[in-house]
């Protein structure tokens, strides 16, 4: 999975929930923040062209390629203009939108200012203070010429962003055709005017700065030479997660052994363009260690003969002990350590049956698409977890069952709705699963008679309490007890 950086480029098409709007004319940001106060868009269509401010919490998600908002053509058709006669403060430092404009963050948000009347008392450029003149913001624009102290160094391809609006810098190409394209930090930006981009440094500086790569381009060749790497593709392949944001490189899964850590870091070091590494990969060797630890420490289990075993984040308790009432500990110790994907237990207590299909570990992909033995059924939405294994006992399905509506074959059909609702299907019915889809092994049918999902019977993780891999917070649902 990759999650890119906002790659903002001057020119790209801006689109809305509900189609195309226009496209992106200037972007404003706070150099003391580092952060982006709003978008200039520039609407397309046959009627007069005018350009709006879109603040920066309306941005959805950017690359090179368009920018998508998260709001639809009428709430930006509701946006504040930007045009030749905006000069107004409203309670707030100065954003500098154009030569006689500008963009304001106000009590009520951004918001652009027009001349002060006595309804709406306002600020001109000529009252600002001098610590108010010091806050005004750059206006970067693609081909913006960019000088250091001793002379021309390139110009503005686009802006790099966080995720979080922070300006990470600006792609500068350098050089003549095919040349090179640099990442500038903007701590080197002293000033930018109409036409020119000015950094604090020699050209000499330059030469340290990193070559830009899209994180896309970054995320497709890690996972090119982590596969062409016959270690990793026969270990530990599938359970490495790649992100990419702002250049670095962010891993998440799990490994078998700390050598394929540290050698999935030094094979991702031969890509161009990263900038670095952040290595949040789980070492099953490091899961035993951690729970043995637990077992140890604990009165209920500290003298009971269990052994463990750890493959791919999942912890297998083997042994014989005492009690029903220590096998049901030792499963909740092992749950207990935050990286564990989930506790299969086969240990042995008198009277105690182990259930070998009960101890399967699943884990349904969110947003995948489910498919029952007849027909496609919908997708996965969240999952259930029993926080005392840490396994998935069931997940929520977004399921449309109006193919079934004409059926006659099964009268049964009628006692439930068949439109487009959420039901609740335990793992037991699932027969494979991929990366991509969760196949039961029922008809659609029988799913129809699983129970609708009620929110009441649920409740959300604690705060603070870790998912196991794949999952984030979000994604997870406890039963709630006593329900």
């Amino acid at each position: 999975m990759t999650k890119p950086r906002w790659e903002l480029k001057i020119g790209s098409p801006v689109m809305v929930t509900d189609g195309k709007y226009g496209r992106l004319e200037q972007v404003i940001l706070d150099p003391h923040q580092e952060q982006v106060v709003a978008l200039l868009v520039q609407r397309h269509g046959l009627g007069p062209s005018h350009t709006i401010v879109v603040p920066e919490g309306d941005i959805a998600n950017a690359s090179e390629n368009e920018v998508c908002l998260k709001i639809s053509r009428e709430q930006a058709q509701g946006l504040p203009e930007c045009g030749p006669d905006n000069a107004l403060i409203v309670e707030a430092w100065k954003y500098e939108a154009s030569e006689a404009s500008f963009a304001v963050r106000g009590r009520q948000g951004l918001e652009i200012g027009r001349s002060p009347t006595a309804q709406r008392p306002g600020m001109l450029e000529d009252q600002l203070t001098t610590s108010e003149r010091a806050r005004l913001a750059l206006g970067l624009r693609a081909g913006h010429r960019v000088f250091c102290k001793d002379g021309r160094a390139g110009k503005v391809s686009h802006l790099l962003l966080d995720l979080r609006g922070h300006v990470n810098g600006f792609v500068m190409h350098a050089g003549h055709m095919p040349g090179c394209d640099l990442i500038v930090p903007v701590a080197l930006v002293q000033d930018v005017d109409r036409e020119n981009v000015h950094l604090s440094v020699e050209k000499s500086t330059l030469e340290n700065l990193a070559e830009y790569s899209p994180d896309l381009a970054i995320a497709m060749e890690v996972d090119k030479v982590i596969w062409a790497d016959e270690i990793l593709r026969d270990t530990n392949f599938n359970d490495i997660e790649i992100t990419v944001e702002s250049g670095i490189v962010f891993l998440r899964g799990h490994v078998s052994s700390s050598v394929n850590l540290h050698h999935a870091e030094n094979v991702i070091h031969s890509v161009a363009g990263v900038l670095g590494i952040q290595n949040h990969l789980v070492v099953d060797d490091d899961l035993v260690s951690d729970v043995a630890r637990a077992l140890c420490n604990d009165n209920r289990t500290h003298l009971e003969g269990v052994y463990v075993g750890a493959r791919k984040g999942v912890v297998i308790l083997n042994g014989r002990v005492s009690s029903a009432t220590v096998r049901e500990a030792a499963e909740e110790l092992a749950a207990s350590v935050p990286q564990v994907r989930g506790v299969v237990n086969y240990l042995n207590a008198p009277d105690e049956v182990v259930n070998l299909e009960e101890q399967r570990v699943l884990e349904p992909p969110i947003g995948r698409g489910i498919y029952a033995t007849d027909m496609i059924l919908g997708s996965v939405e969240q999952v259930i977890i029993n926080p005392h294994n840490r396994r998935v006992t069931a997940f929520v399905a977004l399921a449309d069952f109006t193919e079934l509506l004409h059926s006659e074959e099964d009268g049964s059909l009628e006692e439930r709705p068949l439109e487009e609702r959420r039901v609740v299907v335990p793992v037991c019915v699932v027969g494979y699963e991929t990366d991509s889809s969760v196949s039961l092994g029922i008809s659609g049918s029988e799913a129809a008679q699983f129970p609708e999902f009620n929110p009441i019977d649920f409740v959300s993780p604690p705060q603070g309490w870790q998912p196991p891999y794949p999952y984030h917070p979000e994604d997870v649902l406890f039963e709630r007890k006593n329900k």
